[in-house]
């Protein structure tokens, strides 16, 4: 009997230090995490634990997606409004043709005339003056020599996009749940929009700079005939044979340009484009025939 107590003393006193160390929960306390960690686990916590994380997207990555995806929208937008404007103007090809012809224009030196500017009732202020005017006159664009007539396909075409397709960005760059295609769409929607408005733009500022230049010459041609400017004047050399000891050049042609033209200052040298008709002569009367009395 002796020997059995020596035996059992040890368990007890190791099972009583066990209990005193364990928590005695309190149906009073509010400590609902020692009441959920206390009670056994079931299968769907184990399935779906709770996270401290979010999903919310973060500022840099929201400024990524509105930065290329307004990007992406803008080269599409431009695109699609381009082709639109390009097939327009295609439709319109007789109307266009007829109405902007640069051929004539071209001098037998070969070269373009300068496009001249007009500006009418111009005034300039300053505290203590002000300066009016009622024609300016200016050289925009000077002579050039070109090899072809230019046509209005040269002005209009300038910077609208010639490629149809638009490259979409690397999948890092893409949106990756609902939250950031939210983001995504809108910035596309928007920089769509903006592409649209940028074609738009630029159509009209290349219609502005066509009727400038086309008007400008014509107008450099009416000045021209009221020797109000000079003439553009080009030098020609000509060599039969030229070159060196690798190359060989035969009726070698060279044509510069010596003189641009210039505005007369001097009136008393213009010549008036309007000249006013004479008076016409009063029809002189004839006497009537004198009736002889009966």
């Amino acid at each position: 009997m002796k020997r059995f107590m020596f035996a059992v003393l040890p368990l007890m006193i190791s099972l009583a230090a066990h209990a005193a160390e364990e928590p005695v929960l309190d149906p009073s306390s509010n400590d609902t995490k020692s009441s959920v960690e206390a009670s056994p686990p079931d299968l769907d916590a184990l399935l779906n634990p709770q996270s401290q994380a979010t999903t919310k997207v973060t500022d840099i990555r929201s400024q990524l997606l509105t930065g290329v995806g307004h990007t992406v929208g803008f080269r599409g937008g431009m695109a699609a409004r381009g082709h639109e404007l390009i097939d327009g103007l295609n439709s319109r090809e007789p109307a266009l043709d007829a109405m902007y012809k640069f051929g004539p224009m071209i001098a037998k030196n070969g070269t373009l005339p300068p496009v001249i500017v007009e500006a009418r009732d111009l005034a300039a202020f300053s505290p203590d003056q002000i300066r009016t005017a009622n024609r300016v006159y200016k050289i925009e664009r000077e002579e050039r020599f070109v090899s072809v007539p230019p046509t209005w396909r040269d002005y209009l075409y300038v910077g609208l996009p010639v490629r149809q397709s638009v490259e979409l960005p690397a999948f890092e760059s893409r949106p990756q749940d609902d939250a950031e295609d939210q983001i995504w769409k809108k910035a596309v929607r928007e920089g769509w929009a903006d592409g649209y408005k940028q074609a738009d733009a630029i159509l009209e500022a290349n219609f502005h700079r066509l009727t400038r230049d086309y008007t400008g010459m014509h107008l450099y041609s009416t000045l021209l005939q009221a020797d109000m400017i000079t003439t553009t004047r080009v030098a020609e050399s000509q060599q039969t044979v030229t070159g060196d000891s690798k190359q060989l050049m035969l009726g070698d042609k060279l044509r510069r340009v010596t003189d641009k033209a210039k505005f007369i200052t001097d009136p008393g040298k213009w010549r008036p484009t309007v000249k006013k008709e004479a008076p016409k002569p009063k029809p002189a009367v004839a006497p009537s025939p004198q009736v002889p009395a009966q």
